[in-house]
């Protein structure tokens, strides 16, 4: 903010060089001694070096004051020198003292179950020691939920979403904008131009097996055919309610002459699995799937790989992604819009994006966002790889992240759909 002493310096120096009062070397020894990191001055000085017509008040961030992080406070969606000065100089003990002044968080859809998201709550508290509330009550909202009890309660800080819902949320201006420091590392396609939500992790559709009780190979969708396994073949609820079921289905498009632009094939595929006496009403429910009521279950790999450690052999379970292919969507965070909280909802993002933070997603077998930067840094540990399906079967699974083609199959799903999936 423009009364920021330091800012205000920085904004005084940098008009001072581009306007040619300075030379670059009094410019730089000017940034040196304001004590700014060397990454952040070399953001300064490209910025103001390339600027056509600079003047002082380009280069002042407005739109980011580390030490009073006010409601919807984010780094502008043009990429500008002010947008880029404004993330080199974010100051993390500014935003913590904030957050820590306001005393908690309040989420709302994000359960601790949940791609090991209990292990995140925990490092949350351990490095900030701020409380978290609504785990118990708002833990297991379903996305729609979620926007609801931050549209009529005003509680929610944060919200773990669809990609879908994400946009519905900024839409319908239930979400702030905000650009966490690990921005760079967001795929485009994982993001909202604006800052509105951002992905944090995703997920393929896969079959959890319980090979007690299935005696043949399950590879592909053809395999659930097969009349041994009757009553066997289960999805996590109805598929015009339930995202990860959604996915199910569309998936099994794939492999059926349809696809991302064509779901019909699969719907047609689950109306064939019905017909045959494979498919089962039970959820494909972490309970169901270790009682055995549900021997065979279409869902997220996460969700798949998680229940096959709880099962620790009783009964055995295995992984395995389609080998014609699936689908992959990730879940976005949100900031609410009247978060009460929003310093601490900031804090939040900032955590989730972090390496720790990631790593703990991809302990808990979803891929987090920032994956293939956590690659080329060499900080995936070899044991957590070891225990995903092999990499070879994911070069076959499409990440879908497009509105308009996510809206367009769930229309011709919500219309074609007539069997009945407990939820």
């Amino acid at each position: 903010m423009a009364n920021d002493p330091l800012l205000s310096r920085i904004d005084e120096l940098s008009g001072a060089f581009t306007a040619g009062q300075i030379d670059r070397r009094r410019f730089l020894k000017g940034l040196i001694g304001l004590g700014l990191s060397l990454p952040a001055i070399g953001v300064i000085v490209a910025a103001c070096s390339s600027a056509a017509t600079p003047s002082p008040a380009t280069l002042a961030p407005a739109t980011m004051a580390p030490a009073t992080l006010a409601p919807a406070t984010a780094v502008p969606a043009t990429a500008s020198a002010a947008a880029t000065l404004a993330a080199a100089t974010f100051d993390p003990t500014a935003l913590i003292a904030a957050a820590k002044g306001e005393g908690s968080l309040y989420q709302t859809g994000i359960p601790p179950e949940w791609v090991n998201y209990q292990a995140i709550f925990d490092l949350w508290k351990q490095n900030y020691g701020i409380t978290i509330n609504g785990t118990s009550t708002e833990g297991e909202y379903s996305s729609g939920q979620e926007l609801d009890s931050i549209k009529n309660t005003g509680k929610p800080d944060v919200g773990d979403v669809g990609i879908s819902f994400a946009v519905q949320a900024k839409t319908d201006g239930l979400s702030a904008p905000y650009k966490n420091s690990y921005w760079a590392d967001i795929p485009d396609t994982a993001k909202d131009a604006d800052g509105y939500w951002a992905c944090n992790y995703w997920g393929a559709q896969a079959f959890a097996v319980n090979t007690d009780a299935v005696k043949i190979p399950i590879n592909d969708w053809k395999d659930l055919l097969d009349p041994s396994l009757k009553n066997a073949v289960g999805i996590d609820g109805d598929p015009t309610k339930a995202n990860d079921s959604f996915f199910a289905v569309w998936s099994a498009a794939i492999a059926n002459g349809g696809g991302i632009d064509n779901i019909q094939p699969g719907i047609d595929f689950f109306n064939q699995l019905q017909q045959s006496g494979n498919l089962t009403a039970a959820r494909a429910s972490d309970a169901n799937i270790l009682s055995g009521e549900v021997k065979i279950a279409i869902k997220w790999d996460y969700l798949g790989l998680a229940v096959r450690d709880k099962a620790a052999g009783a009964p055995n379970i295995t992984v395995t992604i389609p080998s014609s292919g699936s689908l992959a969507s990730p879940y976005a965070d949100i900031i609410a819009a009247k978060a009460p909280h929003p310093n601490a909802a900031k804090l939040w993002q900032e955590l989730i994006y972090s390496d720790a933070a990631q790593l703990l997603f991809l302990k808990g077998y979803a891929h987090p966002i920032r994956f293939d930067a956590l690659t080329a840094a060499g900080k995936i540990p070899a044991d957590l790889a070891a225990k995903l399906p092999s990499a070879d079967l994911y070069k076959k699974v499409t990440i879908v992240t497009d509105i308009a083609k996510i809206t367009a199959a769930k229309t011709i799903l919500g219309t074609g759909w007539k069997i009945v999936v407990n939820s």
